[in-house]
């Protein structure tokens, strides 16, 4: 066996060259057998785990140093998962900030709920999350839908938030949520077809910017679209009214906003119901900005935790 194997091993080797493959030794440059940098599901290596709660088994990731007093928790947008903060929660654990990012419930490796929640349930489900950890306070961040439950969230457990991060606060009025309701439901179907164009068309979601940090978000906007069951968390979002809980968050907050987003008007409308709250344009570009810019939305988000503990 041992010299069958060998002779197999040599025979590769010689056969590498004819087959345009230039042999490397894989602990050097961690690619195994591929001739790039694509880090998949590696850039999230460490820190997981599942808090049990009544939307089912909730997955989170958990770094950074555990003596951090109010860590950030890191909400994404629907329908993604964790991974679109995997980058920005990497850079804030470098700048010495705990951070957790948390799979919505029906979303990336958490539980599909039994029956539909609502933007508050999902807001409160987060304090079992807390409680497994042993968290007492955090700041809470998040983006789009994650965006909604962190006010929910911070609105209903004043006790539990210290600040709040609201990056394209989708505050709907009734006529928006209408609209968007009337439409739910009439998407693309996600069932595969032979040519593939059932993921192409998550690649051709119109963005002005196509650099790679683009491309590379819109790979796991698809790659997330798959990997969810129904899109539950846009469902809650546009039942959802923000402005009661806008209107009672007690702690200091800021609103981020790319300005080719189809929200910004809305974030520009946040922003002069809550004068109160920094405001800040992160980008020229549109929704995936915060994963074509990590760095710079960690450190954003890191001065102004910095500004709440001082």
């Amino acid at each position: 066996m041992a010299t069958r194997t060998f002779i197999f091993g040599l025979a590769a080797l010689m056969m590498a060259p004819m087959l345009g493959v230039v042999p490397s030794q894989a602990e050097e440059a961690m690619r195994g057998t591929s001739n790039d940098d694509w880090q998949g599901w590696g850039v999230l290596s460490g820190g997981k785990g599942y808090a049990a709660s009544p939307l089912g088994q909730v997955h989170y990731r958990d770094i950074g140093p555990r003596d951090y007093e109010h860590p950030i928790v890191l909400l994404h947008q629907s329908p993604m998962s964790m991974i679109q903060f995997a980058e920005v929660q990497n850079a804030l654990a470098e700048l010495g900030v705990r951070a957790i990012t948390i799979d919505t419930p029906g979303y990336g490796s958490s539980d599909k709920p039994q029956q539909q929640p609502t933007i508050q349930e999902y807001g409160n489900n987060l304090v079992y999350v807390l409680d497994h950890l042993n968290l007492e306070k955090v700041l809470v961040a998040g983006h789009h839908t994650g965006a909604q439950i962190a006010a929910a969230f911070a609105a209903n457990n004043p006790d539990r938030a210290v600040g709040v991060i609201l990056h394209g606060a989708a505050l709907f009025n009734a006529e928006e949520r209408a609209s968007y309701q009337s439409r739910m439901g009439k998407g693309k179907p996600r069932t595969p077809v032979l040519d593939g164009s059932h993921l192409t068309r998550m690649m051709n979601f119109p963005m002005s910017s196509q650099e790679q940090k683009i491309l590379d978000a819109k790979t796991w906007l698809a790659i997330t679209s798959f990997i969810q069951g129904p899109d539950i968390g846009h469902w809650a979002a546009f039942h959802y009214d923000m402005e009661p809980d806008l209107k009672a968050i007690n702690v200091p907050g800021m609103i981020l906003t790319d300005t080719e987003d189809d929200v910004h008007y809305i974030d520009v409308r946040v922003s002069k119901m809550r004068p109160d709250f920094k405001y800040m344009e992160f980008s020229d570009g549109n929704l995936l900005e915060l994963m074509a810019q990590p760095q710079r939305w960690a450190k954003i988000a890191a001065e102004f935790a910095d500004g709440i503990e001082n």
